[in-house]
């Protein structure tokens, strides 16, 4: 369920990935025009970085390669001899956790996607094929649908009335959809839409309908375990794909794929209703998404706690009436004024992502508490 052309779209976004979080112009180094050569004008840190990432993903010694063509055969073959792949979770701890999927696996998830699709005719990706939600629904997918692929940037932008036709699905995110939105851009009819990684809030799944949407697809799922669940109106729940079993013998309920006989517990606490349902309520491991990146608000105020101008901190994910970054309340030491700001933003700058790096500070003499003495919003 995977070919050499795959192989090397997903070694474009392992290096499209990795640019972008270096903050270099991918658009300008991955230019289609410009051939091969762009290895040639990469940083040699970039390099060694995805050559890394693609020896743990396709099960391979790490090595560094002289060209796009030679890193895409022999990371092929990897996968052709080991029949499996190694996904990470995107979260940013800086360990993120390996996720080994077999060959069987893929094929049986593939599978068992394939039969809520039968009428899309043309996949347009505008995710990253080296994570887990991309491979499943711009690589497994298609094959097993025996539909092309069209892979583009997310940029809300794009001149979609001439680019989408009818039975096309767009794989998206939720923050690519609430731009769509805010844009009022229509949907041509037939466009079926797609989004995962984090929530998608009411309003937008109810707009995304309004603005002409054959269908929409929220996909519930982790690295862990792949694609778990599916709704299609923001008042469902999710109901589990077909090669899942679902067991109550637990406070919370356990998952488990029909060909494997290990049980899984959920990414996040859910309530289970009738069936194969599912709603989940919160994730479990105290993280939240960023512009569909995992991000731990306690790893930030560990960094943050430790510039010597912060007595104390917290950060936490801003309501969604203020946006969808994070927010930091910070109590200074004694010498020390809101007006050193710039100092500690460009020292964060220094050891975090650009989605754990807090969009709105604010300066108190004490944290903020309840009048339970539990800590409070600000």
């Amino acid at each position: 369920m995977l070919l050499l052309k795959d192989t090397k779209r997903i070694l474009t976004d392992m290096f499209r990935t990795e640019l972008a979080r270096k903050k270099v112009d991918s658009l300008a180094l991955l230019d289609e025009k410009g051939g091969e050569d762009f290895f040639e004008r990469l940083p040699q840190q970039i390099l060694k970085a995805v050559s890394d990432k693609a020896a743990l993903f396709f099960g391979y010694e790490p090595r560094v390669f002289s060209s796009l063509n030679l890193m895409t055969d022999y990371s092929y073959a990897a996968f052709l001899h080991g029949r499996k792949l190694t996904f990470l979770t995107s979260g940013s701890t800086g360990t993120p956790k390996p996720c080994i999927h077999t060959l069987n696996m893929i094929e049986e998830e593939a599978n068992g996607l394939a039969s809520d699709f039968k009428g899309v005719k043309r996949v347009v990706s505008l995710v990253p094929s080296n994570h887990m939600y991309g491979f499943s629904f711009t690589v497994t997918l298609p094959h097993a649908l025996n539909v092309p692929v069209l892979a583009l940037p997310a940029l809300p932008t794009q001149p979609w009335r001439d680019i989408l036709q009818e039975g096309d699905l767009i794989v998206g995110f939720p923050l690519f959809w609430n731009y769509w939105v805010r844009l009022e851009i229509p949907f041509p009819k037939g466009v079926h839409a797609m989004s995962s990684t984090a929530p998608c809030k009411k309003e937008i799944i109810d707009a995304i309908y309004k603005l002409g949407a054959s269908q929409f697809t929220e996909i519930y799922g982790a690295s862990e375990t792949g694609a778990i669940a599916r709704r299609h109106h923001s008042t469902e729940a999710f109901e589990l794909f077909p090669f899942w079993d679902l067991s109550f013998t637990d406070e919370q309920p356990q998952i488990k794929r029909k060909s494997q006989n290990a049980w899984l517990t959920l990414p996040d606490e859910v309530e289970a209703t009738q069936g194969r349902l599912l709603i989940p309520l919160k994730r479990s491991d105290a993280c939240v998404q960023v512009a569909g990146v995992n991000v731990f608000p306690k790893r930030v105020e560990t960094v943050l706690s430790a510039h010597p101008a912060v007595k104390a901190c917290r950060v936490r994910l801003m309501r969604p009436e203020e946006g969808e970054r994070l927010k930091a309340f910070i109590v200074l030491n004694d010498g020390y004024s809101p007006g050193h700001l710039g100092i500690i933003r460009t020292y964060l700058g220094q050891r975090l992502t650009v989605h754990e790096l807090p969009r709105s500070f604010t300066f108190g003499n004490e944290l903020p508490v309840s009048s339970m003495e539990k800590d409070a919003d600000w």
